[in-house]
């Protein structure tokens, strides 16, 4: 069912968003966190298709999303499930463990809110990258995959969505301290943008 949904998703786009996909030998078989930065409402349709047809996935939305009336039902065809911002959700933090513990991937914008530049697009403040995607990627111990999608996807035009090597990071203790897991999240956002120019990062 999912895949039927992914191939109709794709060809109604086709008119208006050119989407090509670069580097998906790097995503891994099993279970992963994908990772890509996020700057308009679009690319969770993006990371959607750059994660292929099989649907072996879990995708965190912001919880205001399930509450507009047509969007929640196409949202969640998408695998998404909500995450209450600002708050510690433990029961989004329990679905995001049991998709990974199933094998599937999770997906994620560690940015937390649409980015321009460094800065929010909703306050224009400097955004500070969230540590979760890191810390499920650890405690799962399941790999990080950098994904880039292009800034401000532009209609009628190619956009390449490019996907970088998965990566496992490395800490100097088994419990990593929250400098240590900032220090990580930093290097994940390098990782995504270099994909910007077309070097699929090591």
């Amino acid at each position: 069912m999912f895949k039927a949904f992914y191939w109709i998703v794709r060809v109604l786009m086709f008119p208006f968003y050119r989407v090509r996909i670069e580097g998906k030998e790097h995503l891994p078989q099993g279970a992963a966190v994908v990772c890509s930065n996020h700057s308009t409402n679009s690319d969770a349709i993006f990371l959607v298709l750059a994660n292929g047809p099989k649907g072996d996935y879990g995708f965190i939305a912001k919880d205001e999303l399930f509450h507009i009336p047509v969007l929640r039902h196409v949202i969640r065809w998408l695998h998404a499930f909500p995450v209450k911002r600002g708050q510690h959700d433990v029961g989004a933090i329990k679905t995001a463990f049991s998709v990974l513990k199933k094998g599937r991937k999770l997906l994620i914008f560690p940015e937390g809110t649409r980015v321009r530049n460094g800065k929010s697009r909703r306050t224009g403040l400097p955004v500070e990258v969230k540590n979760g995607a890191v810390l499920f990627s650890h405690r799962a111990g399941v790999p990080l995959v950098p994904v880039y999608i292009p800034e401000g996807a532009k209609l009628f035009r190619n956009n390449t969505v490019r996907i970088g090597q998965p990566f496992f990071p490395s800490y100097c203790a088994q419990k990593p301290t929250a400098d240590e897991y900032s220090a990580v999240s930093a290097e994940l956002m390098r990782r995504i943008y270099s994909l910007k120019n077309g070097v699929l990062t090591k």
